[in-house]
């Protein structure tokens, strides 16, 4: 029987090292972009800044391994990171003058929904962001943030409300289209 943290094409472990989050951010988005789905650079960055302060979070903490995993769920783009603690996060509020602290505030404010349970192994926490549909001719926009005020976000651990995800909307009509490519 495979051991439940084992690498696979959408899969893999990061050793408990805080330099080893550049590579783990990186290969989350080699995976994405196996999965097929149209991703813009910005997305990327997104992509790559929320699973940093996920697995720096998960290696810094636990002084352990952890596994990072990258699916689509049908409708967005999820990355879970597993690791051997069975204590959930807690966003705490850093002042001004604090080096670290901030990391699930950049989750909340940037992640389309992400959360955090109990596991077999310890605990998993992920983030899921919204993926354009590809194949459109238009360009569209999504919602990648809470109705909700971040610091509301923060006190229920998951984000609180969550508004239904925003039907991709056309941001310019064919004659503005026309009139940008022109320029």
């Amino acid at each position: 029987m495979p051991r439940p943290l084992e690498e696979s094409p959408h899969a893999f472990t990061v050793p408990a090292l805080v330099e080893e989050v550049a590579a783990a951010r990186d290969r989350v988005a080699d995976r994405a972009r196996g999965l097929g789905l149209d991703l813009d650079e910005e997305l990327i960055g997104d992509l790559k800044l929320l699973t940093g302060e996920l697995v720096a979070n998960s290696v810094t903490h636990t002084q352990a391994e952890c596994v990072v995993y990258v699916r689509w769920t049908g409708e967005r783009l999820r990355v879970e990171v597993t690791d051997v603690d069975s204590t959930l996060p807690v966003p705490t509020h850093a002042l001004s003058t604090d080096e670290n602290g901030r990391g699930l505030f950049l989750v909340a404010a940037m992640a389309t929904e992400w959360g955090s349970q109990l596991c077999a192994t310890g605990k998993k926490t992920w983030f899921e962001l919204a993926v354009p549909v590809s194949g459109e001719d238009t360009t569209t926009v999504t919602a990648s943030l809470r109705e909700a005020p971040a610091e509301l976000a923060l006190a229920s651990g998951e984000g609180g409300a969550r508004p239904a995800l925003v039907e991709p909307v056309p941001i310019a009509g064919e004659y503005a289209r026309a009139a940008h490519q022109a320029a």
